[in-house]
């Protein structure tokens, strides 16, 4: 772009910012620069025009202040790499460097006023005003956070950037050295507690198997079945293709792992034919000394919301609808979903069903088949007990509530 363009850029978004977008003409945005408004068309064709500019610019800008921080500019979705290589100090100082652009750039702090005067007048702008400064960047935020593995993350996301806004209003009232002393408080504030935060929900690595596998084997001891087989499923599944490894889940509490979760493809049978890809879950668990404390939903929560955004449309699962309702399961049938094998009439409370993307399985009806996994110990009992044997010796026991 000439020279003579950014001036004319920078005479237009000073009005902008000052006496908003509607109340700007062409021949004040003239007037500012000391020219005629057939000067003016040489650059631009239109006020339009000017302001398609000033956006094409902000854009540039904001992908590169992304990239001066080596922070991803794609969505979780696309980058989940890229995200999981920010650290806490990453978000602390680009949070840092944000405030100081939005407020000590000329163009950027006229483009955030602008943005703020006309958000409630023009539909477009008010868009542009919840890309910019309101739910783009606290949705950006609550994304670092989550793959961080940290809980509860767009809480986490509001808490840290909601004051901004303060400090904004503070800044442009003049008290400039109150705004930046009040900044680096809330920062460094925000970075012990996002330090301090004793849950980290991340991906299993090859480290944590064994450790994985006792905790799964503790849990489920002597719950459903005498003893248990699922540290044995879990096992099996990781080299299955229908696992999921960007959903098998630890959580760990000072440093110690106290809960999994893990995800596999599975199908619905549709009653008209066709197969509707959809996943399954679990074995989910947490360590018996600390269920019922919370830890179980914080979980779970996690990953159906990791689940949604890779794209997952709807969750089947086996479990007790008095837990999972919390979280949004339902019975299947009420989607139309039977489980396959299950007499017409029998008992299928147990069968349950969420939609990560909603209206998913609208006008679906068809039978749900349990991955071929999750029956890995039965049919191959020889290679199990061995497996088994390389735990330490635990009592079977029969006891009431078990199923199998």
């Amino acid at each position: 772009m000439t020279e003579a363009k950014e001036r004319v850029l920078a005479a237009a978004l000073r009005l902008f910012a000052k006496n908003g977008y509607a109340a700007t003409s062409t021949s004040d945005i003239a007037r500012e620069l000391g020219v005629t408004k057939g000067a003016l068309y040489k650059h631009f064709a239109s006020k339009r025009d000017i302001f398609e500019s000033v956006l094409a610019r902000m854009e540039e800008r904001d992908a590169e202040k992304a990239r001066e921080n080596d922070l991803p500019e794609g969505a979780l979705s696309e980058m989940e790499s890229a995200y999981r290589a920010v650290s806490i100090d990453d978000i602390v100082e680009f949070a840092r460097e944000m405030f100081r652009y939005w407020t000590g750039d000329e163009f950027a702090s006229a483009f955030r006023k602008m943005l703020t005067i006309e958000q409630f007048r023009d539909p477009e702008l008010g868009a542009l005003y919840q890309q910019y400064l309101g739910a783009g960047p606290l949705g950006y935020t609550a994304d670092l956070l989550a793959s961080l593995g940290l809980s509860r993350p767009k809480e986490r996301a509001v808490a840290f950037y909601a004051p901004m806004f303060l400090l904004f209003a503070i800044w442009d009232s003049g008290a400039r050295a109150e705004a930046t002393s009040a900044l680096d408080a809330h920062l460094e504030e925000a970075r012990e507690a996002l330090k301090n935060d004793d849950i980290v929900i991340r991906n299993e690595e090859e480290r944590d198997y064994r450790a994985v596998e006792t905790l799964v084997r503790e849990a489920f001891w002597n719950v459903y079945r005498p003893g248990a087989l699922e540290h044995y499923v879990l096992r099996r599944f990781r080299t299955d293709p229908s696992f999921v490894p960007e959903l098998d889940f630890v959580m760990e509490k000072e440093g110690r792992i106290i809960g999994q979760n893990m995800f596999v493809r599975a199908a619905i049978q549709t009653d008209d034919g066709k197969s509707l890809h959809i996943m399954a879950m679990g074995p989910i668990c947490v360590a018996p000394e600390l269920q019922r404390q919370g830890y179980g939903k914080r979980l779970l929560d996690f990953s159906l919301e990791r689940a949604a955004n890779l794209g997952c449309g709807a969750l089947c699962f086996e479990g007790n609808i008095a837990f999972y309702g919390k979280s949004g399961f339902t019975y299947a049938r009420e989607f139309g979903i039977r489980y396959r094998g299950l007499p017409e009439g029998a008992d299928d409370s147990f069968f349950l069903c969420k939609e990560l993307i909603p209206g998913y399985l609208t006008g679906v009806s068809g039978e749900y088949e349990p991955p071929k996994g999750y029956f890995v110990a039965e049919k191959e009992p020889e290679e199990f007990e061995a497996f088994d044997s390389l735990f330490p010796p635990k009592e079977k026991k029969r006891a009431p509530g078990q199923i199998f």
